[in-house]
């Protein structure tokens, strides 16, 4: 059996996984985002590190003999700087922080934007790792000074773990200062930033076995001593390797606080210009020579999760899903009187505006929070659609959508975006992609199984698939069309009140 700890930015959980796919056991905590009143956002890596211990004992417990390895995955950008000691100096900045907007535009002063996304494969914006560095290099120089490295969490967590100081191909193509046609640090961009690459982990491939657990950790979470431990990678590319997105054609959309797609490319290799009038990126894939694009929006379940915490204010966290389950059942199948304009948290595909704010539009004093709520998922799934054609134009191969996360547990969402996108959607069965493909990764390296194709046939199990209604796919893109105006006529002033 295999562990796959995934981080995201409001939550991590361990699952216990077994050979053929199935979870046999699961553990979660919750994480707190920090300094938000402050215009920041940060998660505490001591904390993320005391959740995952605690979260793997849970999931193994009496069973921790049968661990073959254990893969951590978590979402990209996040930076951890810590000291020679291994102690971080800071709270983890993650890619929606603000912070780093104006050292983006330095670094754009340094070389053509083409060039950047020719080395990197990045659509520029400020969420990537290298601007986060840069701002404390520029503001906080005693906190860059006493850096020994600059790990992102996944990495972090592994090197907790094990002792190794190694960071993934994918999340390293998540920092902005990884040549991903070298697979290597960029030397002339560190150069001409005045980062040293001894600063960064040792980039390898996803899924290399790094080493095993500190002896004292595997006795403390009932481990074997000889327990083994694999760097992971970007989050989205488990959840896209957990939903069976192995092959071109197939595309993940993963729903959790943010929704996006993950396309296996094969070894296509999108190229500069198509990357920048698209606003996406291409980023090595687990498999050698190969490569994937991720494209998603901030704000999925994030909207859910404000909508409950200001319309419900005081409710215990557990009555949570018995609210959006309510409001499920309450929604009417027509659209929305209203409009939502999702850039709750900033705008990344297509616009990648970290000042945009969100908008409810057309609210009277009759509207109700019935209304506001199905507004809400439609405008999450708006955003989506701008994505689906903006990976359409790029010249992804989208035959099949396979749809994981919290968000697949919702009828009325999966209904609106099958309405909306005018393709078939299909559940997987298993919401816990991102476990799963951890063990599928895991399955094919401790030879199980001959190819990722394969272990994904064999551990990979889908759930119902909900069709398009032609009516409301022709109403939906009525509004769709006005949708897609909504940010440049919001954004003057949007942009004043970010001032």
């Amino acid at each position: 059996m295999f562990l796959g700890v995934d981080i995201g930015t409001t939550g991590l959980k361990t699952c216990l996984v077994d050979r053929e796919g199935r979870v046999i056991r699961k553990a979660y905590r919750k994480l707190r985002t920090y300094g938000l009143d402050q215009n920041k956002r940060e998660l505490n890596p001591q904390e993320i590190f005391a959740g995952v211990l605690e979260t793997i004992q849970e999931a193994a417990a009496g069973l921790g003999s049968q661990v073959e390895l254990i893969t951590v995955s978590s979402l990209g950008e996040a930076i951890v700087p810590v000291d020679k000691t291994g102690q971080p100096l800071m709270n983890s900045m993650i890619g929606t922080d603000p912070r780093g907007s104006e050292e983006l535009a330095w670094i754009k002063g340094l070389f053509p934007p083409e060039e950047l996304t020719r080395i990197t494969g990045l659509n520029l914006s400020s969420i990537y790792s290298l601007n986060k560095i840069m701002y404390l290099k520029r503001n906080e120089p005693s906190i860059f000074e006493h850096t020994w490295k600059f790990f992102c969490i996944a990495d972090y967590v592994l090197y907790m773990l094990t002792g190794a100081a190694c960071m993934d191909y994918s999340l390293a193509s998540r920092t902005m200062a990884f040549d991903f046609n070298e697979y290597k640090w960029s030397e002339k961009i560190l150069g001409a930033c005045g980062v040293s690459a001894e600063l960064l982990p040792t980039p390898v491939p996803c899924g290399t076995v790094v080493g095993t657990l500190h002896r004292e950790l595997a006795q403390e979470l009932g481990l074997p001593p000889e327990t083994k431990a694999a760097v992971g990678g970007h989050d989205h590319i488990f959840n896209a390797i957990g939903s069976g997105a192995v092959t071109p054609g197939v595309c993940s959309n993963a729903v959790g606080t943010t929704e996006g797609f993950t396309a296996y490319l094969g070894q296509q290799r999108l190229d500069t210009k198509t990357i920048a009038e698209n606003n996406i990126s291409c980023q090595p894939f687990v498999l050698p020579n190969t490569f994937n694009t991720v494209a998603w929006h901030n704000t999925a379940g994030a909207l859910l999760n404000w909508f409950a915490a200001t319309f419900f204010a005081g409710w215990p966290q557990q009555d949570v899903p018995k609210i959006l389950n309510d409001m499920n059942a309450a929604c009417k199948r027509e659209p929305s009187r209203l409009m939502v304009l999702p850039h709750f948290a900033g705008s990344t595909t297509k616009h990648m505006d970290e000042r945009a704010k969100g908008a409810i539009l057309g609210l009277t004093v009759f509207s109700t929070k019935e209304e506001i709520y199905k507004a809400l998922l439609e405008g999450s799934t708006y955003e989506l659609m701008m994505i689906f054609q903006a990976l359409l134009t790029a010249g992804v191969q989208m035959d099949r959508i396979v749809v994981s996360g919290g968000g697949s547990n919702s009828p009325v969402w999966l209904q609106t975006k099958a309405d909306v996108l005018g393709r078939p959607i299909t559940r997987v069965a298993c919401a816990e992609t991102g476990a799963v493909g951890s063990a599928i990764l895991a399955a094919v390296n401790c030879g199980h199984y001959k190819s990722l194709a394969e272990a994904a046939e064999a551990m990979v199990e889908y759930g119902e698939t909900i069709e398009p209604d032609q009516k409301y796919h022709a109403l939906h893109l009525e509004r769709f069309e006005e949708y897609q105006t909504l940010y440049e006529r919001l954004r003057p002033l949007n942009h004043l009140l970010a001032d």
